[in-house]
């Protein structure tokens, strides 16, 4: 896997996956069948209640464990993915955007929540990110090495250069753009969601939003703005384009709202 030049993330989590599956037969894994290992799956499901994607994650684990370490590709071939499923993610309207930030009195907080909007980051490409990566001149982010271990540029707001000013000014960061208790060491991914719950709170929002939200509404309000779908594509970071064409649905423009025939009918 490091040779395959895998994230340390994706490393671990198959790892994990494995001592799963040990943990869960105590057996030798060579002498595991096709049918204990879907067996194995299904108990994932049926009695652990995990969710589609740490199943996907453990298939995943088991296919590659078998296929490149024991030299048994065959045996998991019939192995399926689980079927993904599909949710309606909450979007936060641009009143609740508004809202979200103005009650963020954290200056920290605020600009980091303002910049995950402003260019549709993942929690992950926050973390890493560092002051050169804000290209104010061109009016752009730089994200290295985000999803896919791919570099991708995305938008910066020009209402953000008040609030990166301040905060540089007051936080003065080095190596991390957004630091935790050291400098040397990047904010975690549980205070940037404690942010969020807490400014979730404060604006008196219901919906059940998190970190992620802020991506989702990025991308359905630059679709509402008539952005074209490709470049929604690329500042997103999508290999496939049917990822993004999932938030279409999302769409809030007033006129491309679809309207009940009975409405038309009662006129």
């Amino acid at each position: 896997m490091v040779v395959q030049n895998f994230s340390a993330s994706t490393i671990r989590s198959y790892k994990s996956g494995i001592l799963r599956v040990y943990g869960y037969f105590n057996l030798p894994l060579r002498e595991l069948s096709d049918q204990q290992l879907v067996g194995f799956v299904c108990h994932l499901k049926e009695e652990k209640g995990l969710s589609r994607a740490s199943m996907r994650i453990s298939v995943a684990s088991i296919k590659y464990f078998y296929k490149h370490v024991l030299g048994r590709g065959p045996l998991v071939e019939k192995i399926p993915y689980p079927k993904k499923e599909v949710h309606i993610q909450a979007i936060l309207s641009g009143k609740e955007i508004w809202q979200l930030f103005n009650q963020t009195t954290n200056l920290k907080h605020r600009f980091l929540l303002k910049l995950i909007y402003s260019a549709g980051l993942r929690r992950s490409e926050i973390i890493h990110l560092q002051p050169e990566d804000l290209d104010w001149l061109n009016m752009q982010v730089t994200v290295r090495q985000g999803k896919g271990k791919k570099d991708r540029y995305s938008i910066l707001a020009r209402s953000l250069r008040s609030d990166y000013e301040l905060y540089m000014q007051q936080y003065a960061p080095t190596h991390y753009l957004f630091y935790g208790r050291h400098k040397s060491h990047p904010i975690t991914p549980s205070l940037i969601r404690w942010a969020m719950d807490q400014a979730v709170k404060r604006a008196g929002i219901t919906k059940n939003v998190h970190i992620h939200s802020l991506r989702h509404s990025f991308a359905s309000h630059l679709l509402s703005l008539n952005t074209d779908i490709v470049t929604v594509q690329r500042l997103l970071g999508h290999d496939d384009i049917r990822t993004t064409m999932a938030y279409l649905h999302l769409n809030h423009h007033p006129e491309n709202k679809p309207r009940s025939p009975l409405d038309m009918i009662y006129k």
